[in-house]
């Protein structure tokens, strides 16, 4: 039974995780540590759900970067790909990673004060 609810709890958490990244604008990223706060987890966690996105044209985990603004991984076709695909939604990049100004916090889009968190 534990890992049951386990299994529902995290495939709750998927759920409102990709509904999440469908709020991030094209051409801003979110990064896996907003994205964690805002669903209740980690970063690592956020990042091993994104793996297992089977929908990656529809559901954009590719619009998810570490905090610092470096890429992180991307599972369809590394990181390179990653990085194309944000350029041409219109993210705009310093060396080697995403320029600030392109990153959003998703708790400011969802209105959640990020204390209260």
């Amino acid at each position: 039974m534990g890992k049951a609810i386990k299994r529902r709890g995290l495939e709750s958490k998927r759920q409102i995780l990709y509904t999440l990244l469908m709020l991030i604008p094209i051409g801003r990223v979110a990064t896996y540590d907003s994205l964690a706060r805002a669903i209740g987890t980690s970063p690592r966690a956020v990042g091993r759900l994104l793996a297992i996105n089977e929908n990656p044209v529809i559901i954009p985990c590719h619009r998810v970067v570490k905090s610092d603004g470096s890429l992180g991984g991307y599972t369809p076709g590394g990181s390179m790909v990653k990085r194309r695909i944000l350029e041409l939604e219109g993210v705009k990049f310093k060396g080697r990673k995403v320029d600030p100004e392109c990153i959003i916090d998703i708790t400011d889009i969802l209105g959640i004060n990020r204390e209260e968190i």
